[in-house]
């Protein structure tokens, strides 16, 4: 097998390092929403837009951990298929692109789907009446498309590897 060349490792390494801020900003930003959701205070930060999908605040944060739990593993799988990469292995990535992609799909869905779902089970805990709000927006249809897109590459590079080993029992 062939050496990976050394740009490919570095750009690996640099978006590692940039997967893992991209962990602790969105992780950040989305514990300060929590915690100003619950404590009552989102006139003091207007710039923090959340949207509550007509739920109580308890609710609304309950969702937003769920949806930050889910990219936060998303992330911490693509941090590691680019270690992998980094270490000279690209085809052992498949699973770990495979795992980004299938996180990152679960978080879409919760998006999507988790308000929802909270808001029918207040609605039946108080006996108001039931009502789905569903909002699939461009951003969800093109994520939900690249997590799709994701898992068809991690295929490829599986069928890479199995190619790599074939050729590699030839010799």
């Amino acid at each position: 097998m062939s050496e990976l060349p050394s740009r490919i490792r570095t750009s690996a390494r640099r978006l590692r390092f940039a997967a893992l801020a991209a962990i602790a900003m969105f992780e950040l930003v989305l514990l300060l929403a929590v915690g100003v959701l619950i404590a009552g205070r989102r006139s003091e930060f207007p710039a923090l837009q959340i949207h509550e999908a007509g739920l109580p605040p308890w609710a609304t944060a309950l969702s937003l951990l769920l949806i930050g739990l889910l990219v936060g593993i998303a992330l911490f799988r693509l941090v590691r298929m680019l270690k992998r990469v980094e270490a000279g292995a690209p085809f052992a990535a498949a699973g770990d692109l495979r795992g980004f992609a299938f996180y990152l799909l679960l978080a879409v869905l919760a998006s999507v789907f988790a308000p929802a779902i909270i808001g029918l089970g207040i609605a039946a805990m108080i006996g108001a009446p039931h009502r789905i709000d569903l909002a699939l927006g461009m951003t969800e249809m093109l994520t939900l498309l690249v997590s799709f897109l994701l898992f068809f590459v991690a295929r490829l590079l599986d069928e890479a590897q199995r190619l790599a080993d074939d050729h590699s029992q030839i010799v």
